[in-house]
């Protein structure tokens, strides 16, 4: 059995975070005896030396800023008023002092609020009050921008392995959809490498399930909120099934409210509700080939139907009640609408980030009226040639705007 100390050596932390001990540099340093005449020598034989601390009883009480003290002695009778008196008489006497094992993100802060002086004078490090030596501003400042470049890279590195494991998640349901419905198309681009949006597909002997679902937020938050809606959303097939997308609907919405802590009339002790007022909007439905029945569930998402010879794109509003959120009963009810789809039907829907992008030349959302007619333009054709003119057509309207959302859609022909 190991020594104690060396079995608790093997735990210790291998890296430290950097602190100011890491930007100290020696330098000469001046007492309360050392005549102005002896700083002129030291900067004079130290060429780079931007300051010079003073101390007094080893500890430091000022510090000389080189161009002052140079411009100021440059006057005319300056050295010989001053040359033999205390280096005091041009020392900074509020420089910014800090321990050496002061880590870089405070140091920083303590920098930024002391001014520009810091910046440019630099600061003084001490061990136990005692004088180290000298930190110099301006690397203080390239330190940390090479800092925050090394942890963006290393985040862009876990967001993009997030987006191989999210992906991950989605890929069954793919394989799925493309037994159950080979033409069939999807769109998924989150806005942010991961994001907030999922879908998921499955399938029966007589007919398959498909969820299209817009999570709260987009980027890493949306996309913790895809692994509990969606695994919730699993949970509730295994129970029930799938052909019943509104008690899905319900399943999911109880499950995110518990996990969430969004249960109706808790507080937690001080008046406050506790959790998270986040959730999902969704489309849920439930086809049946061989009968042309399509059950369809929605919350505060819609779906849009075109039938073989009409003359107008059908709009199926979901209920506008969200999944989860706060201000959603636990025990909410959503409803099924039945359809009886003929042959050759356009089925189209999407997530909001379609019909809330802003562009054109007023700015405006592209709205549902401009995807009707998107569609409408082209009902003969394939559901992947529907999503990529979709596509096409978003992105013109977009124009220089930003990317408000992430970016779901799906199209079938039955």
């Amino acid at each position: 059995m190991p020594e104690t100390s060396e079995y608790l050596s093997d735990f210790r932390p291998r890296f430290r975070q950097p602190c100011a001990a890491d930007l100290c540099t020696a330098v000469p340093c001046m007492t309360t005896d050392d005549t102005n005449e002896k700083v002129m020598e030291v900067f004079n034989r130290h060429r780079e030396l931007v300051s010079l601390p003073v101390l007094e009883a080893h500890r430091p009480i000022g510090l000389i800023n080189r161009n002052i003290f140079l411009s100021q002695m440059s006057q005319p009778f300056r050295v010989e008023l001053y040359g033999r008196k205390s280096c005091i008489a041009f020392m900074d006497k509020d420089p910014l002092v800090v321990d050496a094992a002061l880590d870089l993100e405070t140091l920083t802060f303590k920098t930024v609020a002391h001014g520009e002086k810091a910046l440019s004078d630099g600061f003084i490090v001490t061990r136990e009050g005692a004088f180290a030596g000298v930190g110099n501003g301006l690397q203080l400042m390239r330190v940390v921008a090479d800092l925050q470049v090394s942890r963006n890279r290393e985040i862009m590195h876990s967001i993009e392995y997030a987006s191989v494991i999210q992906r991950s998640t989605l890929r069954s349901s793919l394989d799925a959809l493309a037994r159950a419905c080979p033409e069939a198309h999807l769109v998924w681009q989150p806005r942010d490498v991961v994001g907030g949006d999922f879908y998921q597909f499955s399938t029966e002997a007589d007919g398959w399930f498909a969820t299209v679902a817009d999570c709260t937020g987009h980027g890493v938050p949306g996309a913790f909120m895809t692994l509990i809606a969606s695994s919730s959303l699993n949970q509730a097939i295994e129970q029930h099934g799938a052909r019943d997308p509104a008690r899905l609907l319900g399943n999911v919405n109880r499950s995110i409210k518990q996990m969430l802590g969004q249960m109706d009339g808790q507080t937690d002790g001080r008046g406050a509700t506790p959790g998270s007022d986040d959730g999902m909007d969704a489309a849920c439905f439930w086809f049946e080939p061989a009968q042309g029945r399509l059950v369809f569930a929605g919350a505060r998402l819609s779906l849009f139907v075109l039938r073989p010879g009409a003359d107008t794109v059908e709009l199926v509003e979901g209920q506008r009640k969200g999944v989860g959120y706060m201000d959603s009963e636990f025990d909410f009810s959503w409803t099924n609408q039945e359809l009886r789809l003929p042959a050759g039907s356009l089925v189209f829907v999407s997530t909001d980030g379609l019909i809330d992008q802003v562009g054109g030349p007023r700015a405006i959302a592209l709205g549902k009226r401009r995807v009707r007619e998107l569609l409408l333009a082209q009902r003969e054709c394939t559901p992947a040639q529907v999503n990529r003119a979709v596509l096409d057509a978003l992105q013109a309207w977009q124009g220089e705007h930003h990317r408000r959302d992430d970016l779901t859609f799906f199209c079938f022909r039955t």
